[in-house]
């Protein structure tokens, strides 16, 4: 990314709020946040609203019944059924696209094509084409506006202790990755790919072992169990589970001195070293150290908007950029060759 997009003059918004809005009033656009069991915020709409930076002016979707939604939320965010309707009544300087993949690509060219929002924080996976996801990086560099993919996990204080960890040497080299998974290779494969990249730096190749039926193959996405290698001497394993069993998404991370486990879809996360066996004299064995509990009561969309601000504000750079936003693409794209070859072992592209 053109390090440029980074120079924001801090005076332009001290002396203001963010005008912001959200395209696609779906789940993770507004409705997470009507579900009773969910940390607050766990939509777009309100972790915008609850944060004293931003001043949400509107919000986006086909659907007219969501703007009575909207309206219990946000009564002073206006409603719009069309995109132009939003730019030509609002300049905005943060959207966030959360509609589906499908086509991202044309909505955010007419984004810009009204508009020119100084960041657009889009859902995973950026794009449902991995064509038109080239197409859509290729867009945002010929523009000063900033694509910031919403990993999630990447916003997660736990998730940040980890790679801390890992970066710090803590427990040594890193050595094996285990990783059991459901829902997709496109979908949860996006989180879990870019986790791992966030982690312990690219997957450089794969080899499919067996597709495993899950409810996410009715919407034409596969999942996989398979090989994988990351920075050339990392092996990893990943198991896919159907989902109509149990939801699943944990990650063991060996290393020569310890072990790290994400739990419970990152919402526990242990911590082993090795000690002497406590049967076994001359031996090692992993003892637990330390265990974070309730990671997921801590608002990754809260945690993301506070970061958004401080880029605009304070000049931080983005944990995440447009490459980080294609590369889980790049990963499932060389799944499917695997897929299609009969286990072949494949390479993963790279920008």
């Amino acid at each position: 990314m053109n390090s440029t997009k980074f120079t924001k003059k801090v005076s332009e918004f001290m002396n203001r709020k963010i005008n912001c809005a959200v395209i696609g009033l779906g789940k993770i656009g507004l409705l997470y946040d009507l579900e009773s069991n969910r940390e607050k915020p766990s939509s777009h709409t309100l972790a915008y609203h609850l944060n004293d930076n931003y001043n949400l002016v509107g919000a986006v979707d086909p659907l007219v019944e969501k703007e009575l939604i909207l309206e219990k939320f946000v009564p002073s965010a206006k409603f719009y059924p069309k995109v132009e309707q939003l730019f030509y009544n609002h300049a905005i300087d943060v959207v966030s696209v959360c509609t589906p993949p499908y086509n991202r690509y044309h909505l955010i060219q007419k984004i810009l094509e009204y508009s020119s929002p100084k960041i657009i924080f889009c859902e995973k996976p950026i794009e449902s084409s991995f064509v038109n996801a080239k197409k859509l990086i290729s867009l945002i560099n010929q523009t000063d506006t900033i694509l910031i993919p919403n990993f999630s996990r990447r916003w997660n204080q736990g998730m940040q202790k980890v790679r801390e960890c890992i970066i710090d040497n803590v427990y040594g080299r890193p050595i094996k990755i285990h990783v059991r998974y459901t829902r997709g290779i496109f979908n949860t494969g996006s989180h879990l790919f870019d986790l791992i990249r966030f982690m312990l730096g690219d997957i450089e190749e794969v080899r499919v072992l067996e597709k495993i039926t899950t409810s996410a193959e009715e919407e034409g996405e596969y999942s996989f169990t398979f090989h994988f290698r990351v920075n050339s001497n990392i092996i990893g394993y990943a198991e896919a589970f159907n989902d109509q069993n149990y939801y699943m998404f944990e990650i063991d991370i060996y290393f020569e001195y310890g072990k790290v486990e994400i739990m419970n879809s990152g919402n526990e996360v242990n911590y082993y070293r090795t000690g002497d066996h406590p049967l076994f004299e001359g031996w090692k064995s992993l003892q637990k150290e330390t265990t974070q509990t309730n990671l997921l009561q801590d608002s990754n969309l809260k945690n993301a908007m506070c970061h958004i601000a401080d880029i605009l504000l304070y000049n931080e750079k983005p944990v995440a950029n447009e490459s980080d936003g294609i590369y889980p693409l790049m990963v499932a794209e060389a799944l499917m060759k695997s897929f299609i070859n009969k286990g072949s072992l494949e390479k993963v592209e790279q920008l």
